[in-house]
């Protein structure tokens, strides 16, 4: 390939995209602050951002009007392969040459160089070839048809038909055949006036299209996160005649088995006498360690965390953690469960780590009309890293949630599952899956709690209990 100079017009207009877009609608969700979810390459950059094939420059920009480079596409390509391993054993002696190492490479692509793994395996299976100096220009921007050959190349330069473009004798001789190809393999579109424009660069935001088109095509993947198979979702099995309501309290008991109240608390109570709180007949809180904005995305501590697990733990309650999670990502959601870890350290918890994920129905929340595919994805990434701690996740949610919207319990039965349901007159909710915990209210009054406060049954024994079901006798 030659080299060629940064073209000056790099902000191509949406008429001249080089790519297929999709049609229909999609989750389009992402952690970057500057793609605006109404813009056409959202889709694309948030398909790329959930199978880690494109990365941004930093946790909150993309950057999808900046150009396209040539380490960036290696990389890609590099990823939908698996990144596989540089290969490794006793070199034969023909290895023994002059050269070294970064030689043999490219001479502008150092040991330190982020994309080094990528580049060295594009190089050695075909996929590129560098320039004639020897140099690979690993942050020069791509251009339509050095994309159209890289692809073209992934794919063993399969033959396609000849491409309609008017311009088509201004494509380059060693990349007229991968133009055809892209054409035919629906891969790069023309323009509106019938031109590719070959030599034009190619931004972001349409290189991830062009990515998401190629791995659709030829990985087999799919809008949204992998999930694992589903699992048959238990029923609600409590006998509604058994639940209790002290009227005088307005405390929920149940008759059968385990009954233990407990109530759940962040810094909105503020300061809490957690000997009377005790002494009222709660005997466990769940208790808010922190959360992550709904706009910026940033990690906070529950300013009154620690002041109510040392409090409640001194008075001989059982506690548990959650965290108001606002995760986009299963990498956001790992950073979550993470932190949450580094906050609990030192505490004796004993009741679960919750995952407590709720949509913020606002024009500036970035988890606005976030689908449940994402958000299960985000609450097994969670529960798996509170689980390889040694604690025991649960997920959070509403029959609404359930039924409409956020997590997809059939994914999650290998947690327990706190309900939030509040019904008239405190009657045994309807819920129609089985559940562990029931947070009945968030009006409730105990002595030591200041204001209103949520209160909650639990209907297990945490230390008998197994984080594994048979599912046989449910199957057909």
């Amino acid at each position: 390939m030659k080299k060629r100079s940064l073209a000056a017009a790099l902000a191509l207009a949406l008429t001249l995209t080089p790519i297929l877009v999709p049609t229909q609608v999609h989750a389009n969700k992402t952690t970057y602050l500057d793609v605006n979810d109404e813009l056409w390459y959202a889709v694309p950059v948030a398909f790329c951002q959930q199978h880690l094939l494109m990365d941004g420059l930093d946790g909150a920009r993309f950057e999808p009007e900046a150009p396209l480079t040539r380490a960036v596409l290696a990389e890609a390509l590099y990823r939908l392969e698996g990144s596989p391993e540089a290969p490794t054993g006793e070199p034969e002696e023909s290895d023994f040459e002059e050269k070294t190492e970064e030689e043999s490479l490219f001479s502008d692509v150092g040991e330190d160089h982020p994309n080094r793994d990528a580049i060295r395996w594009a190089k050695e299976n075909g996929v590129v070839s560098g320039y004639e100096d020897g140099t690979f220009g690993p942050d020069d921007p791509v251009t339509r048809e050095q994309i159209a050959v890289l692809l073209w190349n992934n794919r063993d330069r399969q033959e396609g038909k000849e491409a309609p473009f008017t311009d088509r004798d201004t494509v380059s001789d060693w990349a007229r055949a991968a133009v055809d190809w892209a054409y035919e393999a629906k891969m790069m579109s023309g323009n509106p006036d019938g031109t590719f424009l070959p030599q034009d660069n190619t931004t972001r935001g349409q290189g991830a299209a062009i990515v998401m088109n190629y791995a659709k095509a030829f990985y087999g993947l799919a809008y949204g996160y992998s999930l694992p198979a589903p699992k048959p979702i238990l029923s609600n099995t409590y006998n509604s005649d058994l639940f209790r309501l002290d009227e005088e309290t307005g405390y929920l008991s149940y008759l059968s088995g385990v009954s233990v109240r407990g109530v759940d608390v962040s810094a909105h109570q503020k300061e809490i006498d957690w000997a009377r709180v005790a002494a009222s007949g709660m005997r466990f809180a769940m208790i808010r360690a922190g959360y992550r904005g709904y706009t910026l995305g940033t990690i906070t501590k529950d300013e009154y965390f620690d002041a109510n697990m040392s409090g409640a733990l001194a008075n001989g309650m059982e506690v548990g953690v959650y965290f108001f999670s606002q995760a986009l990502t299963p990498a956001e959601a790992e950073e979550e469960a993470y932190q949450l870890l580094e906050w609990m350290e030192g505490y004796n918890v004993t009741y679960p780590v919750v995952f407590d994920w709720e949509e913020q129905d606002k024009e500036d929340s970035r988890t606005r009309n976030t689908d449940g595919n994402t958000v299960t994805a985000c609450a097994l990434a969670f529960c798996k890293v509170i689980e390889d701690a040694g604690y025991l996740p649960m997920t959070y949610g509403s029959p609404r949630k359930v039924y409409t919207q956020g997590i997809q319990l059939e994914y999650l039965q290998d947690y327990p599952f706190w309900l939030a349901h509040y019904t008239k007159d405190t009657a045994p909710t309807s819920f129609r899956y089985h559940y562990q915990m029931w947070q009945y209210s968030s009006n409730g009054e105990v002595d030591g709690i200041e204001g209103r406060v949520d209160l909650n049954l639990c209907l297990v024994n945490w230390r008998s209990w197994k984080n594994s079901i048979n599912y046989d006798w449910l199957m057909p």
